[in-house]
């Protein structure tokens, strides 16, 4: 483990490195941060001045949700996507083979070796909207729901990196996913709002089909005290469901790479 995290810690200065060759580039980047986060203030502002409840969420609830959507986002943008990006490529080009022959976990070092480090900036705004929003619902939110929370945001980022790392196995038999990546973050705008606002077929593919309400809306439930038990055990199960999915799936797809060297 501790191996692993000195890795972790050795890739991700590497991308600091390779940002700071390119400062108006990571200056442009974070400034469109900001963008962001200003008219996602806006567009909850512009909601909540024409109703007060959203799908039976108050202004600070749905806060809570949009801080938990903006982290899940910096998450992906972070470190999932950029990896899966790199593998969908090697595989493509046969370049994979210098991954595999390193005297390391291959799912590791191909889902963590590449670092986006500005990304960073929407998980702390993220977290700036949540704790504002804790602050502002302080007497209805325990310790024991906090700590529930953290449990189920880690839930979701394992089961969104799942779904990623099953996407980028594709890459093994199909020669272009990026069009699926293109489908995947469209829906995931759908993430900043609860999914109890939609028509039940539609919370229902948003749920099982592509996890939304598992990565934002029920770790943001259960912050704000709107979460039943049978989500958070559904959330919990389907973590580890996925991850050992997506584990044998991929090693599965190891086995049927030819690789460059074949």
């Amino acid at each position: 483990m501790l191996h692993h995290l000195k890795l972790l810690w050795l890739f991700f200065r590497i991308s600091v490195q390779n940002d700071a060759a390119y400062r108006l580039d990571f200056l442009a980047n974070m400034l469109l941060t900001l963008g962001h986060f200003g008219a996602e203030i806006v567009g909850l502002w512009t909601i909540f001045t024409n109703t007060r409840s959203l799908g039976g969420w108050n202004a600070m609830e749905v806060l809570a949700l949009l801080g938990v959507f903006r982290a899940m986002s910096g998450i992906i943008g972070l470190f999932i996507s950029p990896s899966m990006r790199l593998i969908m490529e090697e595989v493509r080009e046969g370049t994979l083979d210098f991954a595999i022959i390193k005297p390391i976990n291959t799912q590791f070092y191909t889902s963590f070796r590449r670092i986006v480090a500005w990304r960073l900036a929407d998980v702390v705004l993220g977290g700036v909207f949540i704790t504002i929003a804790c602050v502002q619902l302080s007497a209805s939110i325990t310790v024991g729901q906090l700590m529930l929370f953290l449990g189920m945001l880690a839930a979701g980022v394992v089961i969104i990196y799942s779904f990623w790392l099953i996407l980028a196995t594709c890459a093994f038999w199909f020669t272009r996913i990026n069009n699926i990546e293109m489908v995947f973050w469209n829906i995931f705008e759908a993430g900043r709002y609860p999914v109890d606002i939609y028509r039940p077929v539609v919370r229902r593919g948003l749920t099982y089909l592509i996890p939304l309400a598992f990565i934002t809306t029920y770790p943001a439930a259960t912050l704000v005290g709107k979460a039943h038990l049978g989500n958070v055990g559904m959330s919990l199960g389907a973590a580890v469901g996925a991850l050992a999915l997506a584990s044998a799936f991929w090693n599965f797809g190891l086995r049927s790479y030819s690789g460059a060297s074949a």
